[in-house]
């Protein structure tokens, strides 16, 4: 029996698993679905789960919750959420639902965790998690959608803020209050199709950060029209470091993993996890 979790709050999600279905019946196949609601996460909803194989339909916030409570599943996932970074940093394309259920092919990622709690893309402190920050707290996002991304990108560059950080790493240490992004990827993209990343691939061991600080507005500016623009060997007064861990203290209230806002308390404490979860391709 294939089992499916599914993000009902998603209008594309639940019309892919009525597709799916119908294919179901058609090939016999026995199948259950879980289904996420306002009370219930997939995170939780993985306790339920007991099959081998595991059908995922949901953006990246779904399958956040999924690898957090990962039983070592054989994961098919079909991403229907508004950003699917994940997707697009697998190269994960609409193949047939059949040949991926015959498919023997798997690919093994890499995860990290801060604290404990597992990401699969990417951390962010300073610029990038204001973002986030500002789409959790508009209530625009229904009448945006995926531009409002772009809407509280501007709102944040116009108010633009500089954070104190210390972080500790494999190699050594960085110490500043002129941080406006510290980012950290295992992957190479977020925040809705930006590669924040050209060395992370998620199978290498290591987190890939990259750190803007004591530069101009201008620059900074600059710097992100470079990333927009995949054009990452043109930025500027750029750091950045290859690490397996790292620990950081901020005076930012909050940070951001996979688009979703977190509260920081005290030392930040990040690694990379090797090898942990399982996608099955064509």
């Amino acid at each position: 029996m294939i089992e499916i979790i599914v993000n009902t709050n998603s209008k594309n999600s639940v019309k892919k698993l009525s597709e799916l279905e119908k294919i179901f019946k058609v090939e016999k196949i026995a199948y259950k679905v879980h289904r996420t609601s306002k009370t219930i996460t997939a995170k939780e909803l993985m306790d339920e789960v007991s099959s081998e194989e595991l059908i995922v339909i949901g953006g990246d916030g779904t399958i956040n919750e999924v690898i957090n409570n990962y039983h070592d599943e054989k994961i098919i996932y079909l991403a229907k959420g508004s950003g699917n970074d994940l997707a697009r940093s697998l190269a994960l394309k609409s193949e047939n639902i059949m040949d991926l259920i015959k498919s023997n092919k798997v690919s093994i990622y890499d995860v990290a965790s801060v604290n404990g709690e597992k990401f699969c893309s990417g951390l962010d402190i300073g610029f990038n998690a204001d973002i986030i920050k500002c789409e959790k707290q508009t209530k625009l996002k229904k009448y945006l959608k995926k531009y409002i991304y772009i809407y509280c990108g501007i709102l944040s560059l116009l108010s633009l803020k500089k954070y104190y950080v210390k972080a500790e790493y494999d190699e050594g240490k960085i110490e500043s209050s002129n941080i406006y992004l510290f980012n950290i990827m295992i992957q190479p993209y977020e925040g809705g199709g930006i590669k924040f990343s050209d060395t992370a691939n998620g199978q290498d061991g290591f987190l890939h950060v990259m750190v803007m600080n004591d530069m101009n507005f201008r620059t900074f500016v600059y710097n992100y029209i470079c990333l927009l623009l995949k054009q990452h060997q043109k930025m500027r007064g750029v750091k950045y470091i290859k690490t397996k861990k790292i620990k950081i203290e901020t005076d930012q209230k909050h940070y951001q993993i996979d688009g979703e806002l977190k509260k920081a308390k005290g030392i930040l404490d990040i690694k990379c996890i090797e090898k942990f979860y399982k996608i099955k391709r064509k």
